[in-house]
């Protein structure tokens, strides 16, 4: 029989708000009264976060006339009729930015494709997210609700758009040997042909030198080698030039990684006029509900997506999503998301997790938003994005789920007033995970948090903090080695929040003035705006434990396997490591081989395991392996697994545990798949 214990965690009280007595040594009011930063011995510090969001921060989401209205059919598939209105305010002309905006009326609009906004402008506005507004149900064959841009509707997930590569005319070399991180001002060879008020290409190289500084030329999985970054790859950062001094230039924003002439030349950062964007602007989204059925299966079969915003200085806000998978992508820049609300009735399956908020631009700003959904990450940036990217007063809940930096190194993101409190926050190294990762982040922060547990690394040659933040500070070797156990990197002022509120509101309030906060909708930088931010319960921790083996170490993890019964929830891998007898995971009808992949998401010291069938004795040939330091080892193998199978072994510390099935006659179904760490002297 299995059994249940419930661990109430009370390390946090419900409710309840508290002071904010601590002071940061990286940023903190100086004697004039300003804000003050430390810097590290190369001058690197906490960059100006405040240029992201919305026309660079700032600055209030339009009102724009409506100059089509729409009413929903019933049950006929509305698509059609509102991409005709959306295509007849895309003609009509530019008005001080604006074309104008399609308002849809209360009731559901049945849409079986994407709805396109293709023509700078244009606004969708709805009725209202809740109950009585305007909802788009989404039918038919795969595809995004709401799609902003040109020519990214067939984009993937993790990839962002070029055109911020768009090189033309003047092109010169930065000269200095070493240019901070946060740094607002840099020397090139030469200066001549540069103007004020020119924005500027700056190219930062991906070179040998560099991957090898960053230990990133070291990876192996399954004994192949990983590829980081590839050698053609650059972080691409575009400025304004707002001085020239000789060959020095100055620009708009602060620069958000360094730049260390040691390891970058050659070929060296180029900085070149930039020519003007193919990207449409001044594009909307408001004031309306988008809804799919529940998935059953795994995220990667999802049908449905919500917004992909491939457009500058645009604006999503007053929106909720219920159930779409990946639900938005931000591969522009300046663009605000706004009280958008994301909701999953299930957890998602599977080790692999799928995100809501894939950051792919820069200057980006997601405000007072929040998510609900388990094994999920709330939020992540794709290869090689330069920030800054900004989270403010965002509320995000589900277990395992986290904020996770998910590839090849972005830079120059802020969290700030984000609760997180059933899952992480993790600027880290994630290895070989996924195609080989990496260090996925630099120069970020974590501001006045509340997370049940913090992963804060420093990559080389750069920096990672958490200020003011409560929950559980932990360390890991990068992921799928099981050592060395990476240094941390700053925490200041841990379990006790500082006293400047929000990083980010006093950054646009100094640069800007108090006005700056309310265009915003924020009455000032104070406790009073971030009420989400509580330190509260988190959720019941259950555990699965064994009278004779102890607790179930595999209990509730994450969990790929080649085949589903039907497709389908009930039948899912997920079933097997529930501790319900009475449910298990099983194949379709003639498949007699399979894998079943346990994600232990993390390091995990195991030496026995439990197996059981549901359906009797069909396993004829198996094999049993644990990925240790990116490699699978061999646990076990045999011929006959039964009702109750327990193999014991050597000690091993395993990220990932496969069974293999290679015989079986009939389909396959495990009600029962545990694994244990027993003491030395119970193994016999």
């Amino acid at each position: 029989m299995k059994k249940h214990i419930v661990l109430i965690l009370c390390l946090l009280t419900a409710n309840v708000v508290w002071a904010q007595n601590g002071k940061s040594q990286w940023v903190y009011i100086g004697k004039d009264g300003k804000l003050a930063y430390k810097t590290t011995a190369l001058g690197d510090r906490i960059m100006d976060f405040s240029h992201a969001g919305y026309m660079g921060g700032g600055v209030s989401l339009p009102v724009v006339p409506a100059k089509r209205v729409v009413q929903a059919t019933g049950d006929n598939d509305d698509t059609k009729l509102i991409q005709n209105a959306i295509d007849e305010v895309a003609a009509m002309p530019l008005i001080n930015g604006f074309r104008g905006a399609v308002q849809l009326s209360p009731g559901t609009f049945t849409c079986s494709g994407s709805l396109k906004i293709s023509a700078s402008g244009v606004v969708l506005r709805g009725s209202g997210s809740a109950n009585g507004g305007t909802v788009i149900k989404m039918t038919g064959p795969n595809h995004a609700a709401i799609v902003i841009g040109v020519n990214n509707t067939n984009i993937p997930l993790g990839r962002t758009e070029k055109s911020d590569i768009n090189e033309g005319g003047k092109q010169t070399i930065i000269a200095d040997a070493y240019v901070p991180s946060g740094a607002m001002s840099f020397t090139v060879t030469d200066a001549a042909g540069f103007s004020v008020g020119d924005t500027l290409v700056i190219s930062r190289p991906v070179t040998a030198a560099w991957v090898h500084f960053m230990q990133m030329d070291n990876m192996t999985r399954d004994g192949k080698p990983e590829t980081w970054i590839s050698k053609a790859g650059k972080e691409i950062v575009k400025r304004k030039i707002t001085a020239i001094a000789g060959n020095k230039i100055n620009v708009d924003v602060p620069l958000p990684d360094s730049y260390n002439a040691q390891y970058l030349n050659p070929p060296g950062i180029t900085v070149a006029k930039y020519r003007s964007s193919p990207r449409i602007t001044q594009v909307g989204v408001e004031d309306l509900r988008i809804e799919c059925p529940p998935l059953e299966i795994d995220y990667s079969h999802a049908p449905y997506s919500g917004i992909r915003v491939g457009g500058d200085d645009c604006w999503v806000k007053n929106v909720f999503c219920k159930e779409t998978m990946n639900t938005t992508v931000l591969a522009g820049n300046r663009i605000t998301m706004e009280h958008v609300i994301i909701t999953h009735t299930y957890t998602n399956l599977g080790a692999s997790k799928p995100t809501d908020f894939s950051l792919e631009g820069s200057q980006n700003l997601i405000d007072r938003c929040e998510i609900t959904g388990g094994n999920t990450y709330f939020v992540w940036t794709s290869s090689l994005i330069a920030g800054p990217n900004v989270l403010l007063n965002c509320t995000f809940r589900g277990i395992g789920s986290r904020i996770q930096p998910h590839q090849r190194w972005a830079t120059g993101l802020l969290v700030d007033n984000c609760t997180v409190k059933d899952g992480g926050i993790d600027f880290m190294n994630r290895g070989v995970a996924g195609s080989g990762h990496g260090w996925t982040m630099g120069w970020a922060v974590a501001w006045n948090c509340i997370a049940k547990t913090y992963i804060i690394q420093n990559p080389p040659g750069a920096a990672n903090w958490a200020i003011g933040c409560v929950g559980e500070r932990q360390q890991t070797a990068r992921l799928f080695d099981s050592s060395p156990i990476l240094g941390e990197g700053f925490f200041d002022s841990h379990g006790e929040p500082v006293a400047i509120p929000s990083l980010y509101l006093a950054q646009l309030a100094e640069r800007l003035g108090k006005q700056a906060l309310k265009n915003i909708n924020y009455e000032g930088n104070t406790t009073a705006m971030f009420v989400a931010n509580k330190m509260v319960k988190p959720l019941p921790v259950i555990q699965d434990t064994n009278k004779t083996l102890g607790i179930n170490l595999a209990f509730s993890r994450p969990v790929n396997t080649s085949s589903v019964r039907g497709n389908t929830r009930e039948f899912g891998g997920e079933k097997a490591l529930d501790g319900n007898s009475k449910t298990y995971w099983a194949t379709n009808d003639g498949e007699t081989t399979a894998t079943f992949e346990i994600d232990m998401e993390g390091p995990v010291n195991i030496n026995a395991l439990q197996l059981s069938e549901a359906l009797g004795k069909r396993i004829e040939g198996y094999k049993i392996e644990a990925q240790v330091n990116s490699d699978y080892t061999l646990l076990s193998e045999g011929t006959s697994v039964g009702d109750n199978l327990v193999l014991k072994f050597p000690q091993v510390t395993a990220w990932k545990v496969k069974l293999t099935v290679t015989k079986a006659n009939g389909y396959i179904a495990i009600d029962n798949f545990g694994l244990y760490l027993i003491k030395h002297s119970s193994i016999k």
